[in-house]
């Protein structure tokens, strides 16, 4: 008997998945009837219908994009999230839902994440200045230690200015590599030299001839050896130095490891200080710093000239971040020294030090200083080990103080792991990342554009981009049962509290969007805006009212996101809500000095005057 002749199947890639339909009932999972101008689906729950501009006989489409060239369809995607949004607690996220983001779209693996932008936006100008010439940028890195130089010497008349410097070696040996010659400083496209000229320092008179000149010198016999900077027994510390020492890894490195599930500052920092003076120094400078912030953080430190107990003050900080600053004028003879994971560890902890002091302006400058250095080191949030961990913690500071001084965040860095291939811990550090595109997107640099087009349409890659990560989540992301509150915000528990941070940086990265994207100017759009930032607001104002009041890394943590939801918070009963948790938070952690409540009340007092004014 002849067997049947059987048809062969199809790949998987044609035939099998429809690659016709509209988007809307793509990203909701719904079977499309194909109709136009409006599809059935759409009509029924009177959503706006996007096609993809591309030919449907020409194949399946490419680009999310082309879907929102159309001013029509341009403020489609905001409904469209407001549609995800009511669904998100009823998702199961043991299996996370595919991306709906088309197959040239998605990234490959080992293709970046998200393309970078190589070129300015339409309409854009380059900052004045931009074309900065790659002297000054190339001794950026030595221009931090000159400044650091100055910082000391002013308490100390003896300091050395300009500590020579030498050329580092290359992992291969024999050639050298110095800041002014690193190829890592030579920005390669228009996004590079707009960091790299934000991240620039002040001129200082006769700083470039000084490197430069000795740059190009024979090196000396000095010898370059890890064993030069480092010491081979550990550095013995008094009584009050082990107390500082212990309050580090038990509590002031939480601040730093917070999304990192390696811990890298409580558990390799340490070890790398007990043989580095100046890493020591700088953790202790740090430590000190942190527990002088209230009279309750820990017991009392006592000063190292005195035998009795002293209160916590900032003088004792003050000196160890000076013994951190000479050391660094001494260490910098060797070249081994500036790709050291304790160089790039003790900037971190200098800029953190900076943070606690209070110090916009001197904590903005040493943001810079960990920018070069790792520019140097060509670290990033994908390096791996310490180097990563300390990138990541720079780069949550970074945001913040871009968000508060309406600039760009200096790092110009593009995942290059895609979204399916992230653990949970690198899905809640990749949150910060996309918040820190939010910032830019909210930036005073992005906004001053005469594209409206094309800032519509990268609002709407924002949008998604945000959804395809939220969509990616595990379940551990989800809300677990809690008590419920009276309050104005229902409490949102999710745990671990990394997790919840992410959650909060998300809702806070979509607020920063919507406020910032050209409205359409439709009444479908204003209710669909209204009801994300809703969303949005009450998600972290929800998590942070779950926070343990024990738990001040959190409170830390969370001061960001409910300041930066306070801009979209318009109600009385909403804004006093959120104005008691931020004061609560703020008051636990007794940073920053200055009162982040009064700063949002004088913001909702000039909307009153307006109003006012209106009438």
């Amino acid at each position: 008997m002849t067997g049947a002749i059987r048809q062969k199947r199809k790949s998987r890639s044609r035939g099998l998945r429809a690659t016709t339909g509209c988007l809307i009932c793509k990203r909701r999972h719904v079977k499309c009837d194909e109709a136009q101008p409006q599809c059935g689906p759409c009509v029924k729950g009177n959503r706006p219908c996007v096609y993809t501009s591309r030919d449907t006989s020409s194949g399946p489409h490419h680009e999310y994009g082309e879907a929102i060239h159309s001013p029509a369809n341009v403020h489609a995607p905001l409904q469209v999230l407001v549609d995800a949004c009511q669904q998100e607690q009823h998702l199961d996220r043991s299996h996370p839902v595919s991306s709906t983001v088309s197959p040239s779209a998605a990234p490959t693996p080992g293709s970046p994440a998200y393309p970078p932008h190589s070129e300015p936006p339409h309409g854009s100008v380059l900052s004045p200045g931009t074309e900065v010439s790659t002297t000054s940028t190339r001794v950026a890195p030595l221009s931090w230690f000159e400044l650091l130089a100055r910082d000391a010497a002013n308490a100390d008349t003896g300091f050395l200015l300009s500590p020579p410097q030498r050329l580092p070696r290359t992992p291969e040996g024999g050639q050298t590599t110095s800041p002014q010659h690193s190829e890592n400083l030579r920005p390669r496209s228009w996004r590079e030299r707009e960091s790299f000229q934000a991240a620039a320092f002040p001129r200082v008179s006769g700083i470039e001839a000084r490197h430069i000149s000795t740059a190009v010198e024979a090196e000396t016999s000095l010898p370059d050896d890890p064993s030069s900077w480092t010491t081979r027994s550990p550095i013995p510390l008094s009584d009050p130095e082990r107390h500082i020492f212990n309050h580090f890894i038990a509590h002031s490195s939480q601040w730093l490891d917070f999304y990192d599930p390696i811990k890298q500052f409580s558990t390799n920092v340490p070890h790398l200080a007990l043989h580095n003076p100046g890493l020591m120094k700088a953790l202790l400078a740090f430590t000190a710093r942190h527990i002088s912030l209230g009279p309750d953080r820990e017991a009392p430190l006592q000063s190292r000239a005195l035998p009795q107990p002293l209160a916590a003050d900032r003088n004792v900080a003050v000196e160890y971040y000076y013994e951190t600053l000479h050391y660094l004028n001494k260490a910098m003879q060797y070249p081994s020294y500036a790709r050291s994971h304790e160089l790039v560890a003790t900037a971190l902890l200098i800029s953190a030090y900076e943070m606690v002091d209070g110090s916009n302006q001197d904590w903005e400058r040493h943001l810079k200083g960990v920018f070069w250095i790792q520019r140097f080191q060509d670290n990033d949030g994908e390096s791996g080990g310490l180097r990563q961990a300390v990138w990541w913690a720079w780069t949550r500071q970074d945001v913040w103080v871009a968000m508060r001084e309406n600039r760009r965040i200096f790092s110009f860095w593009q995942p290059k792991k895609p979204l399916s291939v992230l653990t949970g811990p690198e899905l809640a550090m990749r949150a910060t990342w996309l918040l820190g595109q939010c910032v830019n997107y909210a930036s005073r640099e992005e906004r001053d554009t005469t594209d409206v087009s094309r800032r519509l349409e990268r609002g709407s890659e924002l949008l998604y981009m945000l959804q395809q990560w939220h969509e990616h989540l595990p379940h551990e992301f989800n809300a677990l049962p809690t008590v419920s509150g009276a309050g104005v915000f229902a409490p949102i528990w999710v745990h671990p509290p990394n997790y919840a941070a992410a959650l909060q940086a998300h809702s806070l990265a979509r607020i920063l969007v919507i406020l910032h994207r050209p409205s359409s100017g439709g009444l479908q759009d204003q209710r669909a805006a209204h009801k994300l930032l809703t969303y949005s607001l009450n998600t972290i104002c929800g998590i942070a009212s779950a926070i343990d009041p024990g738990d001040t890394t959190s409170s830390l943590s969370t001061l960001p996101f409910i300041f930066g939801a306070g801009m979209c918070a318009h109600s009385p009963h909403e804004r006093l809500a959120l104005l008691d948790l931020l004061d609560l938070h703020q008051q636990r952690v007794r940073w920053p000095s200055t009162s982040l409540r009064k700063e949002l009340e004088l913001e909702y007092a000039k909307d009153h005057y307006s109003d006012f004014a209106a009438r």
